[in-house]
């Protein structure tokens, strides 16, 4: 690739990754209504963690003619682009703000490693902001990427680990996506302890989640809303009812182009999928309602 290509490569993908940050939200109720239920979910409505890598890819592909590697951890997946020079990647879930460039030249000790700003973009008592940050390391020795996620926690008062990916460049989807059986079971792990879509909010880049917990919901309930709860940009939580409550749905639903109810509704379907699809005895950590 030359010169030229490279720097458009480069525009492209930190383009698609701002576009997919506030365009493709991270809804894990998504792939229950594709997968199990019976019809695919609104676009504007945003993709689970996997398939906002595949749309990131995606869209870069059709600017670029440039195609990305996937590689998964467990049930997550980042698009991985590989050169001469070193590799990119994007993972719209981690949040990161700008793409994750790691240049070859840039190693020590057999590692080259890159911090830089993720959302949300937190404020501390004394208002001094307070962004979240990922972290990648790249080992030349076995060519594996990590990833790590740091939220600061207005509670505690610091950075706190949220999330870790380990890439191997073995482990690499042959098929984008993967086939639906292999979905399937994978949609239903123990980790899937939510359904929740979580937005970016495209003018003020605040964040707000909804988020319906899966675990001790009394069997044979259809009406969960009142387990429903919220969480604002500084991670604090609110529960159905709270003023504060429907002022984050109202984020949510700006976000995503839709009523609020209409957001609920789909959450709620979700999750009496996620009943019905769900091995018998399935053990589900309960989710917490502390402020982040």
């Amino acid at each position: 690739m030359n010169a030229l290509g490279a720097a458009l490569l480069t525009d492209v993908q930190k383009d698609v990754l701002d576009e997919v940050l506030v365009g493709v939200p991270y809804n894990s109720a998504s792939q229950f209504h594709e997968y199990f239920g019976t019809r695919a979910a609104p676009p504007r409505f945003g993709l689970s963690c996997a398939w906002q890598s595949f749309a990131a890819g995606r869209m870069v592909a059709e600017r670029t003619g440039v195609t990305a590697e996937y590689l998964i951890d467990g049930r997550h997946v980042a698009a991985v682009y590989r050169g001469r020079d070193g590799v990119v990647v994007l993972d719209p879930y981690l949040l990161h703000s700008e793409p994750l460039r790691l240049d070859r030249s840039a190693a020590v000790d057999g590692a080259v490693r890159v911090t830089v700003d993720a959302y949300p973009f937190r404020v501390r008592e004394d208002g001094t902001p307070a962004p979240a940050r990922v972290r990648a390391t790249w080992t030349l020795d076995d060519d594996v990427i990590r990833l790590d996620y740091l939220r600061f926690s207005p509670r505690r008062g610091h950075n706190v680990a949220s999330r870790s990916f380990v890439m191997r460049p073995e482990a690499r989807l042959g098929t984008v996506p993967p086939p639906a059986d292999w979905i399937r079971p994978l949609l239903v792990h123990p980790e899937q302890h939510s359904v929740s879509v979580r937005v970016l909010h495209p003018e003020t880049r605040r964040m707000a989640e909804l988020i319906l917990p899966l675990a001790g919901r009394p069997s044979g309930v259809a009406e969960d809303r009142a387990l429903l709860i919220t969480k604002d940009n500084q991670g604090a939580v609110a529960a159905h009812g709270d003023a504060r409550f429907e002022r984050d749905l109202d984020v949510v639903a700006d976000a995503v182009s839709a009523p609020g109810d209409e957001v609920i509704a789909f959450l709620l379907e979700a999750a009496a999928i996620h009943r019905a699809a769900a091995p018998a005895g399935l053990d589900l950590a309960a989710y917490s309602l502390e402020d982040e």
